[in-house]
């Protein structure tokens, strides 16, 4: 089984503001009317990290674009005390790619405490870099013999990627040079996986649990490696985690979904990492042919599979959901045999949906 999250500390000392402090929204529109100017970031930072906690889904794309601009234009004007609480910030806001660009430019100079160690720690982690948290873990074991924690850090974080070893691999699929990668999806996800889902749109269209609590979505992923289900999260090399898709394999015959959040729509992601996927399931697992499913009132969704290489059936699911469609990629076949490949793959994923066309009325 896969191993449960990390425990890490914990980062806020106190949640939203008290009389003298102004609150979160007051101090995001201050900072976005000066587009982020590093004094005023600087001076606004503390507050910032005492309310982070408090930040809107809806808000934080925003916000991660006004770090990263201030981090790559203005470093050298914000003083370490700044540095380090950037870095804090970031990790609260699962901002991980800015989290390592901070704790990299610092390590080398100045002291971190153990906290921000641990900050970075989880950066390497949830990204996908899991020798590097493991080498940031050994450091802290050796600065720190007496700390039963980093013993236990390091522990988790190799039996993480002896279990990562045994998920299907993308060798040979993805480059440094690509925007996006895969990374397995993991326990240690949730805080990322919750910011992209915010919108209940998502789970409407892909036909995913709305995970009324944390333990629900434990419970879903758990699931799903139990059945071998291969679940991943979508990597952005600049903004971390920004989405998930998933694979679920009946011998040689795929079934497949995947989501963004609401900020990274539109750009062309969804496809890349779908056809990641499928490449890393063609070569290395052999699958022969995939399905998908989807509204036909998405029009997005179903350019998108078209844009794959997806075919449209001609098959709808049965009552009540005969507003869905299922699409095909895989070598041509006849109708009867693509109609009892797909009643043999929802039968397998035990699916609440099924397709409309009976097997009975086949003639084969």
């Amino acid at each position: 089984m896969q191993p449960l999250a990390l425990q890490l500390p914990q980062r806020y000392v106190r949640h939203g503001c008290d009389a003298a402090e102004a609150p979160l929204d007051d101090v995001l529109s201050e900072l976005n009317d000066c587009d982020w100017d590093p004094s005023t970031l600087a001076r606004r930072l503390p507050c910032l990290v005492r309310q982070a906690a408090s930040l809107a889904p809806s808000q934080r794309a925003n916000c991660l674009i006004g770090l990263r601009r201030s981090w790559e234009r203005h470093r050298a004007e914000l003083d370490i005390s700044a540095w380090k609480s950037l870095l804090e910030l970031a990790s609260a806001w699962s901002y991980w790619p800015l989290v390592i660009a901070v704790g990299e430019s610092l390590r080398p100079t100045h002291r971190l405490d153990d906290a921000l160690l641990l900050y970075l720690c989880e950066a390497y982690y949830v990204v996908g870099e899991v020798d590097a948290a493991i080498d940031l873990a050994v450091a802290m074991q050796i600065a720190c013999p007496a700390r039963q924690g980093h013993a236990a850090t390091y522990r988790h974080l190799v039996a993480w990627r002896d279990w990562r070893r045994c998920t299907l691999p993308m060798t040979g699929i993805v480059s440094d040079e690509d925007a996006l990668y895969l990374e397995p999806l993991g326990h240690h996800h949730v805080s990322d996986f919750r910011w992209q889902y915010y919108d209940p749109a998502i789970a409407q269209l892909c036909c995913l649990p709305d995970f009324k609590t944390t333990d629900d979505w434990h419970a879903w992923l758990d699931d799903a490696h139990s059945r071998d289900d291969h679940r991943f999260a979508i990597m952005h090399r600049s903004w971390g985690f920004i989405g998930s898709v998933g694979l679920t394999l009946h011998g040689d015959v795929g079934f497949f979904y995947y989501w963004l959040g609401r900020d990274f729509q539109g750009y062309g992601f969804g496809p890349d990492a779908a056809t990641q996927l499928l490449a890393a399931a063609h070569r290395h697992a052999g699958m022969r042919c995939c399905y998908a499913k989807v509204y036909d009132y998405n029009t997005p969704s179903r350019k998108a599979l078209e844009k794959m290489g997806f075919l449209d059936t001609g098959i709808r699911a049965a009552a009540p959901n005969n507003d869905q469609m299922f699409y095909r990629l895989g070598p041509g076949e006849a109708m009867a045999h693509i109609t009892t490949e797909l009643h043999a793959l929802l039968q397998y994923m035990n699916s609440d949906v099924q397709a409309a066309v009976p097997l009975t009325n086949l003639s084969l």
